[in-house]
């Protein structure tokens, strides 16, 4: 326990009054200040400052957490001090062995104490900023008090503003002075559109909040401009931007975690969050178990198990605010913000490795071992959420485009993480739905292939697939490219409805593309990158991330491929979208004088932001070198969107 030091009144009744004229004595009561020893629990703390969600015309809302639940929580903003305080307990932030929090790390698995506080500030005018701080009591009666900070409502129509556009923070190492540079280039901005990728493992606690490891800040450190009261001595705090600018979202894969099985031997983070098996599977999982699990039909009960058995976001949603006007609740959703009309949307599947091997559950397979146990399987790259034409996502889309405030908003801004275009990687397979092949071979080596398209009916299952799997030999999934749903189902209703960009990320780079007058741009080089999928024509860009892909490539190649290379295209944008230069200079040849102009940016070396401004209607890329602290910031892209 830690002591500190406060001062206690004491009122003495024997204080002598000199200077009287009779000479007499008198008692009076004069304070005394007595230093008095008072214990504090030294690990009661705010996890975060306060940062704003949900803006309206006239509110915003205000957001911390604290390690403790406490006795009472306040906001002050202006002349106004709120206790009507939501607080909640988030239940599912933990750390393991793999956790990294200086000296207090973990040996198993153990649940950390994070609370959530959430007030709104009313009464607030467009265009007008105040002052604004909040205040915890724990338990013992001791206050822990924030900074002041900004903020302000939604602003009106016609209100210049620069918005952020960023993505793939997951604890890299560029993102401290990334964000620190933002600030010190165009300002604090109004807003913060973040294009999925968070953090790594969503359910470990320290990735959000206080992760003490060389290189690898903690999400709300890094955007909220104090990485170095973690880590002293690094050269960048990051930048102050949460405490004044609202933050919207979007689901990208590393939002969600995999099976919530803890009581499962050897369960883990890094475990779960790359066991996620597709809700419909575990639909039909749970008919194999219900009668135990459930004996009495309970709906909850049966929603809780599938979801525990399958996918979620949990925490991811229950760390922010977004608006709750789709059919699956924050999942995606609308939101207007001054002149931009913002559409997020959940388009994230699994991401695995790329071997056909056999030797384990990749995109292409599963394993060998497996075959014939499908709680093992990895199902290949499943999409987390339909968003194709027949879709609840996709009818919601279509209301949401239909109304009036989407209609008449300047700019119309779409998020989406991962895949919807690129050079990276991660765009092959395109966004198809997995098609299960399921192999059999005779006694002449000759196979038979069954094929069954994602998702499926617990009934599709357990006729059709179910008796197939004893004589399987092999699992394998196709992703055909003319199944794009993305291409097929929503580039052409974007197109239709005037959207004018389309901000993405997942492939830790920066590209942008334009059909017809609807803009792609993915700017997620914020703190590393794998490299581009890209061939130069002259050779000298000579970097191929296929290499470690080899039997994949090998097997496409061959005589006798098991996968299509049409299916596959190993060089540019899978659907032939042409990407565009950069209109200033080209970022890339900072990393070898060789290179000649190229349409992207993958590097360790350099950092890149992209900002919205509404007053021009411009969107703007900047890029600088992190490794030097004199570094100057340019800007080497901009395009518009009038």
């Amino acid at each position: 326990m830690n002591s500190k030091w406060y001062k206690l009144i004491v009122l003495s009744p024997f204080v002598l009054l000199a200077g009287c004229d009779d000479e007499k004595t008198v008692e009076v009561e004069v304070p005394i200040e007595v230093p008095v020893n008072v214990t504090v629990n030294p690990e009661h703390t705010l996890l975060t400052d306060p940062f704003l969600q949900l803006p309206t015309d006239n509110s915003v809302n205000v957001v911390w957490f604290t390690n403790f639940e406490g006795s009472s929580h306040q906001l002050t903003f202006g002349d106004t001090t709120t206790s009507n305080i939501t607080t909640t307990k988030l239940n599912r932030m933990m750390e393991d062995a793999s956790s990294s929090l200086g000296e207090n790390n973990y040996d198993a698995l153990t649940y950390r104490d994070v609370y959530r506080h959430e007030a709104t500030a009313t009464g607030l005018v467009q265009g007008e900023r105040v002052n604004y701080y909040v205040t915890s009591m724990d338990d013992d009666g001791f206050e822990f008090i924030s900074d002041s900070f900004t903020l302000a409502p939604a602003p009106e129509e016609g209100q210049a503003m620069k918005i952020l556009l960023t993505s793939d923070h997951q604890s890299k190492k560029n993102v401290v002075a990334n964000y620190q540079k933002v600030v010190e280039t165009v300002g604090v901005p109004d807003a913060v559109l973040f294009a999925g990728d968070f953090v790594n493992v969503p359910d470990r606690a320290s990735e959000w909040f206080d992760q003490v490891k060389e290189n690898s800040p903690a999400f709300f450190p890094a955007l909220q401009g104090h990485y170095q009261s973690y880590l002293p001595g690094f050269p960048y705090n990051g930048g102050e931007i949460l405490q004044h600018a609202p933050l919207f979202g979007t689901i990208g894969n590393h939002e969600v975690m995999g099976r919530y099985l803890p009581e499962k031997e050897g369960y883990s983070l890094n475990g779960s969050f790359n066991d996620p098996q597709p809700a419909w599977y575990a639909e039909v999982a749970y008919e194999e178990v219900a009668e135990t699990v459930n004996p009495d039909g309970d709906e909850s009960v049966k929603a809780q198990w599938i979801a525990d058995n399958s996918h979620n976001q949990q925490s991811f949603l229950d760390i922010f605010s977004f608006p709750d006007n789709g059919p699956a609740g924050e999942d995606y959703y609308a939101a207007s913000f001054g002149d931009v009309f913002i559409i997020s949307m959940n388009v994230s599947r699994i991401w695995r490795s790329w071997s056909v091997s056999g030797a384990s559950k990749t995109k292409f397979v599963e394993s060998i071992d497996t075959l014939d146990t499908p709680s093992e399987w990895g199902f290949g790259e499943f999409l987390f959420e339909r968003f194709d034409a027949q879709s609840d996502q996709y009818a919601w889309l279509q209301d949401v485009m239909a109304s009036d405030a989407f209609k008449q908003a300047k700019y119309k801004v779409v998020m989406a993480h991962q895949g919807v275009f690129g050079l990276g990687d991660n765009t092959v397979p395109v966004l198809a739905q997995p098609v299960m092949q399921v192999v059999t071979t005779d006694a002449t080596e000759s196979e038979t292939i069954r094929e069954f398209t994602f998702p499926l009916t617990p009934e599709q299952w357990s006729s059709e697939v179910a008796p197939l799997l004893e004589a399987a030999s092999e699992i394998r999934y196709q992703y055909p490219r003319a199944e794009d749903v993305w291409l097929n189902d929503i580039e052409p209703l974007l197109i239709e409805n005037n959207v004018d960009l389309v901000h993405i990320g997942h492939s830790h780079l920066w590209n942008r593309a334009q059909v017809e007058d609807l803009h792609y741009l993915e700017s997620s080089n914020v703190g590393n990158s794998y490299g581009a999928y890209y061939v130069d024509s002259t050779a000298a860009y000579t970097t191929d991330v296929r290499a470690s892909y080899s039997d994949f490539w090998e097997d496409v190649n061959s005589s006798a491929p098991r996968w299509d290379i049409e299916d596959y295209p190993p060089n540019g944008d899978p659907q032939d979208r042409v990407m565009s230069f950069p209109t200033l200079f080209s970022p890339m040849s900072a990393e070898n004088e060789n290179y000649p102009n190229l349409p992207f940016v993958t590097s360790n070396s350099l950092s890149v932001f992209s900002v919205l401004d509404t007053a021009s209607g411009s969107v703007k890329s900047y890029v600088f070198d992190p490794s030097d602290l004199d570094s100057e910031v340019m800007l080497f892209d901009e395009f518009s969107l009038n």
